[in-house]
């Protein structure tokens, strides 16, 4: 760390604070990435987002609209976990006992094969016909 007792990120955002014609994004990048820990905080808190964004533009700490803050949280605060996850992880063996070497009547076991099973079909059942026969039965007339 340096003499001042500031961050790497502090000094950056002030560097890029004094370049002459700093890019639009790149100096709202700064100020954001001066204040990322603080959101963080805040967030982690419960306030909303925008009560976030209105305080520090407020202040004079940002000075961009809130669409820009929303995607800096996006991507600088909630994103990075979900990066980190997909990034793959070598594990080591424990440190534990050395496995005995396999001598060759060893026989691996062999593993069950999953049970196929047939799928069931079932025919819908049809309901009742209706027939109408013109003519009428003795039975039905008394």
């Amino acid at each position: 760390m340096a003499k001042s007792g500031k961050s790497l990120s502090e000094r950056i955002a002030e560097r890029a604070k004094k370049k002459k014609q700093p890019g639009r994004a790149g100096k709202n990048r700064a100020a954001f990435l001066a204040v990322r820990d603080e959101v963080r905080q805040a967030l982690d808190d419960g306030w909303p987002v925008k009560d976030v964004w209105e305080t520090l533009y407020d202040e004079g700490a940002i000075a961009f609209r809130y669409d820009a803050f929303i995607g800096y949280v996006k991507k600088l605060i909630r994103q990075p976990a979900t990066v980190a996850t997909s990034i793959p992880v070598v594990q080591e063996a424990p440190a534990g006992p050395a496995t005995p070497a396999k001598t060759p009547t060893d026989k691996p076991k062999p593993t069950p094969k999953p049970a196929i099973r047939d799928p069931v079909v079932t025919k819908p059942s049809t309901p009742a016909s209706f027939s109408f026969d013109s003519t009428p039965r003795k039975e039905d007339l008394l």
